[in-house]
């Protein structure tokens, strides 16, 4: 069996990818995907983890996991998705950079030593997800990563060679926040591995959240009106509808920090862009684009 771990990352989607995931949970069930709830596991998973730092979980304790986790005992694959399984929000950023517990990766991989496990994990441009990540900490938690926050340790490649490195037989599905409008319903496939000629709810989820509902009207009609248009059109037509329908509110991100100038946000985009490419060149990482 199959069992892959969606890590986050904090401040990308919010919880609305396995959202949108479980609209579908019946007709994945009848392919062997199974997609519990999260209140079946989180808290479990974190409980066993934390518990067994790292070793192997015993036949009986993975028997126990997959229990309370699984009804199906025809399951293929299983989906489980938490942004906190490495860390807690206020925690993310470190001395040493972010999520310098991605290592603890591999605690989640040994919960269940004799079935395959995958990990994905979405990135954000470091520019907005520090002011993103920012304001859902309290003050003192603030604080604290202010004090230690060092710009030119913001790495994400570091972030996914660790999780690589501690999985070694495992694969990384990876793609950037800021692609996801574009490609939501083929990271929902890459997840899933579902029949592609599955047709699933939720695949314009993400564009619902910032296309205001003229937008989302108009564009299903003109969609709708072509069954034929090819994937390039497609997302060409979305990013002239974002031009023109974008909430601005929900695209628009209020970057006001400490010391932050233009220049700062230009630098951490470019460093964050050249970070894409070494992360597309790690072995059993796969990138997920338009």
């Amino acid at each position: 069996m199959e069992i892959l771990f969606h890590l986050g990352a904090h401040c990308t989607d919010d919880g609305l990818l396995i959202r949108s995931i479980l609209r579908n949970r019946a007709r994945l069930a009848t392919d062997g995907i199974i997609v519990p709830g999260p209140g079946r596991y989180r808290e479990l998973l974190g409980s066993v983890s934390t518990t067994l730092r790292g070793k192997p979980a015993s036949q009986d304790t993975e028997a126990m996991l997959l229990e309370a986790i699984n009804d199906d005992d025809t399951a293929e694959r299983i989906i489980l998705s938490n942004d906190s399984f490495l860390c807690r929000h206020k925690v993310v950023v470190g001395a040493d950079g972010l999520y310098p517990k991605a290592k603890k990766s591999a605690w989640l991989r040994q919960c269940f030593p004799s079935h395959n496990v995958h990990f994905a994990l979405g990135l954000r441009n470091p520019a907005t997800f520090m002011p993103a990540l920012l304001r859902t900490l309290k003050d003192e938690d603030r604080a604290a990563c202010l004090d230690v926050l060092d710009l030119d340790q913001l790495s994400w490649a570091d972030v996914v060679a660790e999780i690589v490195e501690a999985n070694p037989e495992a694969t990384l599905t990876v793609w950037a926040h800021e692609d996801t409008p574009f490609i939501w319903s083929e990271i929902i496939r890459e997840i899933t591995t579902h029949d592609p000629y599955m047709t699933l709810d939720g695949a314009d989820d993400m564009l619902a959240q910032i296309l205001s509902t003229d937008g989302m009207t108009r564009l299903h009609r003109l969609l709708a009106s072509h069954p034929d248009i090819t994937e390039a059109r497609r997302r060409k037509t979305i990013a002239a509808f974002l031009e023109t329908h974008a909430m601005v509110d929900e695209i628009e991100e209020e970057i006001d920090l400490p010391g932050w100038t233009l220049e700062t946000i230009a630098d951490l985009t470019a460093a964050y862009d050249d970070e894409v490419g070494r992360i597309k060149a790690m072995p059993r990482v796969i990138w997920l684009e338009p």
